[in-house]
């Protein structure tokens, strides 16, 4: 490991036939954990919040006993909202940043700066999120706005669409700072750049003190080099890179090959691409990498880190396939599935995870992005018992207190037509608890029954109208009416701080407090809280924004289990599955358009216009999903499932 000698880049790499969190707990606590303090006297940083939950446990696991774990610290991921560990960002710093605008307030800010005069509010909202990536673009690679003018002078020839798209983006650009200045705050992305820049230069003056490693973090972007960068030359500190194919895998033709070169041109969708930036923006070779000494749980063997990596190969080198000997491209232990459908993929799936419980101690995770396939797979685990720990989450939309806010704002927007009214009244969450639910649902069935047939005319006035003839209906109608008059208000809000007003007093009567209870109920009152504080927004609205506003609102909210799932039984999304491994692991979804997925439009960039502004090209994100589907087939037993 690091020898201390500023002079040497201690960089290191951990290959993707071992488990990277386990084989750094065991390497980090071999070489520190024999003194009582010692691993207590350094650091570790990691990519974000999640990294750090698959840490601590990995050093739970590797230790067999009670210690004092380094301070885990999460260097934050602007996509994920997750902001710098407190270690980056000291309370007491001599010259303290802005603090960054809330998300939420950001979006709207953009949407009053971009809504066109026949855009609706809820297309300005989703405009504003495609402008507000493109601009972290812009931040996180440290491009200067004024870099605008010069790719426009390269670019003549670009379509009328792009230039209209491009000169509104201009136009925001231009005004931007100067709101957000007037508020106080700064970009979320601007400032975690300051805050590395600032410990890089701490740090070089001044090491910490213990030793710091920074662990899993593959984000090329320059500010992030350049603390990995000073990492790696301090006394005591080491960088850690998950998966990064050495020379015994990947000849030295095939990393040159990967670019860029002298014409701009580069393999972005290949695996090691990212990696291959990061180490030149860190200014280290890859032949001054070396191999993380110690081993985690549950490694397979090592021809399959080559294997891999020659499956991977450049389609330039890919003739040298019919030249590998067998071993070279043997890939045991990986078995595949075609299934006709996804409902039957979700079941083998399910049933692949139940006979791995068979096995004592033996753990078994399904890695996907396809959330609608984890859901499927979640649901038949449960027939059998199962709780899956399901780390990725679920949408705030997609549980019962998001779906009672969309329910409330569908039957207002429809004006109280049957179908999503009723769909409001049966809501589990609607009509009390115990006998007054019982009564509820009695009356609300009646109404079920009354109102089929042609629909009745709008407004509560107008289902009144259609059952006075209803005797029944009209009695439990009149008991249920009252707790529906507040949702009239919602159609006439016209910003977002009355429209959050308006959701918390029709909930009031329909749910009480059982709307806002447990961890969704709590996420849900904090983002209507959220949007009640934003007074200030001249954002107007009309009737029809309320649901496809409340949609993608509800829709950004993840919600991710406390622990108390089954042990053994794992699903992660991409980012969880980055640094940790099972004996058994499941690659599902794995068709095109959903793992990789396709390239995200930048509607406001043309990809000639991002390629003079260096930014990464819009099939970057291609070779990161490449390298998670690589890392993931280093488990000890690998199933891979398409439908």
């Amino acid at each position: 490991m690091s020898d201390g000698r500023a002079e040497h880049p201690a960089v290191f790499t951990i290959p993707i036939h071992r488990s990277f969190a386990d084989s750094l707990a065991s390497g980090l606590i071999a070489k520190f954990g024999s003194e009582p303090l010692g691993l207590a006297s350094g650091r570790i940083l990691l990519p974000n919040n999640r990294a750090v939950r698959t840490v601590t446990e990995a050093f739970v696991r590797a230790s067999g006993s009670g210690l004092l774990l380094p301070r885990l610290i999460p260097i934050g991921d602007p996509e994920l909202d997750d902001r710098i560990g407190g270690a980056l960002d000291p309370a007491d710093a001599d010259e303290p940043l802005p603090p960054a605008i809330d998300p939420l307030e950001r979006m709207a800010m953009l949407a009053e700066l971009v809504r066109g005069p026949e855009e609706s509010a809820s297309e300005a909202l989703r405009l504003a999120a495609e402008l507000a990536r493109t601009i972290d673009a812009l931040i996180i690679d440290e491009v200067d706005p004024t870099r605008l003018t010069e790719a426009v002078l390269d670019a003549p020839e670009l379509a009328q669409h792009w230039e209209k798209a491009l000169g509104r983006f201009r136009a925001v650009l231009d005004r931007w700072p100067a709101l957000l200045a007037g508020r106080g705050r700064i970009e979320l992305t601007d400032r975690r750049n300051r805050l590395l820049r600032r410990s890089a230069e701490r740090w070089a003056e001044a090491p910490p003190s213990g030793f710091t490693v920074a662990a899993g973090i593959t984000t090329a972007a320059p500010a992030i080099a350049a603390l990995l960068g000073r990492v790696a030359r301090m006394p005591g500190g080491m960088v850690v890179l998950p998966g990064l194919s050495l020379s015994n895998a990947m000849p030295e033709e095939e990393w040159d090959a990967l670019g860029p070169d002298d014409r701009g041109r580069a393999e972005e969708t290949h695996p090691q691409f990212h990696l291959k930036v990061l180490l030149d923006r860190i200014g280290v070779a890859r032949g001054e990498v070396r191999p993380w000494p110690a081993a985690g749980r549950g490694a397979s063997p090592a021809v399959r880190t080559r294997a891999i990596a020659h499956a991977m190969t450049a389609a330039d080198f890919s003739d040298k396939w019919n030249a590998l000997r067998p071993p070279e491209r043997r890939l045991t232990g990986i078995r595949a599935a075609e299934l006709p459908d996804p409902a039957a993929e979700a079941q083998a799936i399910s049933l692949a995870m139940r006979e791995a419980l068979e096995t004592p101690s033996r753990t078994v995770a399904l890695v996907t992005p396809d959330r609608l396939l984890a859901q499927r797979v979640s649901a038949r685990l449960r027939r059998w018992g199962i709780e899956a720990d399901d780390s990725a989450g679920q949408a705030l939309s997609q549980l019962a207190p998001g779906t009672l806010l969309l329910a409330i704002a569908s039957a207002a927007a429809e004006q109280f037509a049957p179908v999503p009214l009723l769909a409001l009244l049966k809501h589990p969450l609607v009509g009390g608890e115990g006998e007054e639910r019982r009564r509820w649902v009695d009356d609300v069935r009646l109404l079920d029954i009354a109102l089929r047939g042609p629909r009745p005319a709008g407004g509560l006035q107008g289902i009144e109208t259609h059952l006075t003839d209803k005797s029944g209906a009209d009695r439990a109608w009149r008991r249920i009416r009252p707790k529906l008059e507040g949702l009239a208000r919602l159609v006439s809000v016209r910003s977002l701080a009355d429209f959050a007003d308006a959701l918390v007093a029709a909930a009031a009567p329909l749910a009480g407090d059982r709307a806002w209870s447990g961890s969704a109920g709590r996420a849900a009152a904090d983002l209507v809280t959220r949007v009640q504080a934003l007074a200030d927004s001249s954002l107007a609205l009309a009737a029809s924004d309320i649901v496809p506003i409340l949609q993608k609102l509800l829709q950004d909210v993840r919600i991710r289990p406390p622990y108390g799932g089954h042990p053994r039984v794992f699903i992660w999304g991409l980012l969880e599955a980055r640094l940790q491994q099972a004996d058994l692991v499941i690659l599902g979804g794995l068709n095109e358009g959903v793992w990789p997925a396709l390239p995200t439009p930048d509607p406001w960039l043309a990809p000639k216009i991002r390629a003079n502004l260096d930014l990464p090209g819009l099939e970057f994100r291609i070779g990161l999903s490449g390298h998670d589907f690589a890392s993931a087939l280093g488990a000890p037993q690998v199933l891979i499932t398409r439908a």
